[in-house]
């Protein structure tokens, strides 16, 4: 009978082993004598979750310290000292750097063992790799993120409707009254400049008539030129936030769209450089897609040019041509450029070098989308110091 509880024990050690052995998650044992550690020992499941073996945490102790990823090496210490003192801990998340260098995440709980004075003696701890989860909850955080940002974009597109509204009553009132007042210049002009001849230089508005002729002219003609301006940049905006129908399949003037692409934000490029330079062929094939959707491309990559340079001198170079069976669009600026180690991600979502200044990350990834689902490339050239040059390639649309 003593044979048959041996060999059952036996082959229940072995099964237990067996199991530890295949586990995705590793148990470990820290043995505690007056406070201090006296020896731990790691299940043969830390090969999974690490890359190493409990021999090699046998024979380097400081081995599970050193794994721990830097930023989290503190927090990680802590839960160690806090349950050397016996106080209960909650399962605390880390990385840690898998032996191939890879970056893992996983899930630390600990369970305390005290002798009947309350004293710890060791406690069992739990490594659970939760990597999987924590990618996922990640990837569903930016998902979630790109859904803000999609409808604050709809909410902006509402409200520049709104605005714009609002903002072209009062201006109609200052184009009439303006044409208003020019008119009015016109009949008394002649009078004053007979006054003028009879009776010598007299005063007008705090000046005298012969220097304020010139500016009131050219004053009256200022308010119908802002106006004019403020009306145009209204109906941009209006035309830039109506609804997209998403739909990829419209006839699409390219040279249209880079020219209204301009519209949108010249403001910016005359206060960027005074060297902007554009070049579109005269006879460009169109090519199928969503007009909307394509002026946002240009859009954000004229805005990342006026953006990255250093002064008024740099210059950005719009070319516009066409290519056999292609049209080719280049934004090239002398602007700051891009690290090395930055241009890997530069299209990839929520990723800038601007987030200090309200960058957002998502122009750039938005516009490589966009591009795609047009059957078309994007793509980024740059150095740091020298430049950028971003490259469109468009399929031409043969009916």
């Amino acid at each position: 009978m003593a044979a048959k509880e041996k060999s059952r024990l036996n082959f229940n050690e072995a099964r237990y082993e067996r199991l530890l052995t295949h586990l995705t998650d590793y148990i470990y044992t820290v043995k505690i004598e007056n406070g201090k550690v006296i020896g731990t020992n790691h299940g043969p499941g830390c090969f999974a979750v690490t890359g190493y073996s409990s021999e090699d945490y046998f024979e380097d102790p400081d081995l599970w310290l050193r794994m721990v990823h830097e930023d989290d090496k503190q927090m990680v210490i802590d839960q160690a000292e806090q349950a050397l003192k016996g106080i209960e801990q909650q399962p605390l998340e880390h990385r840690i750097i898998h032996r191939n260098g890879s970056i893992r995440w996983v899930k630390n709980s600990i369970v305390l063992s005290k002798d009947s004075d309350g004293k710890v003696k060791y406690y069992d701890g739990i490594i659970n790799d939760i990597t999987q989860r924590r990618e996922a909850e990640q990837l569903a955080a930016v998902k979630q993120q790109q859904l803000i940002q999609a409808d604050k974009m709809a909410s902006l597109g509402i409200l520049v409707s709104g605005v714009a509204h609002e903002i072209n009553n009062p201006n109609n009132f200052i184009l009439l009254n303006g044409r208003f007042l020019e008119k009015v210049w016109e009949d008394v002009y002649p009078i004053l400049q007979k006054y003028f001849n009879e009776n010598g230089d007299f005063v007008v508005s705090g000046m005298m008539f012969s220097e304020a002729e010139e500016k009131i002219i050219r004053s009256i003609k200022d308010i119908g030129k802002g106006s004019k301006r403020i009306q145009n940049i209204v109906q941009n905006l209006t035309e830039y936030a109506r609804k997209d129908t998403g739909v990829l399949s419209y006839e699409v003037d390219i040279k249209q769209v880079v020219e209204f692409a301009i519209k949108i934000v010249d403001n910016l490029i005359h206060n960027s450089t005074e060297n902007f330079i554009l070049n579109i062929d005269d006879h460009l094939s169109k090519v199928k897609g969503n007009p909307q959707q394509l002026e946002q491309v240009f859009i954000n990559l004229i805005t990342n040019a006026c953006q990255s340079l250093r002064g008024k001198s740099n210059s950005i170079t719009l070319n516009v041509l066409q290519k056999d069976e292609s049209i080719l669009c280049e934004v090239i600026d002398e602007g700051i450029g891009i690290e090395e180690e930055n241009l890997k991600y530069i299209l990839d979502p929520f990723f800038t070098t601007k987030r200090e200044s309200g960058g957002t990350g998502l122009g750039l990834s938005i516009s490589y989308k966009i591009i795609k689902a047009h059957g078309g490339e994007l793509k980024l050239s740059s150095r740091s110091g020298s430049g950028t040059k971003a490259e469109i390639i468009l399929p031409v649309y043969n009916k």
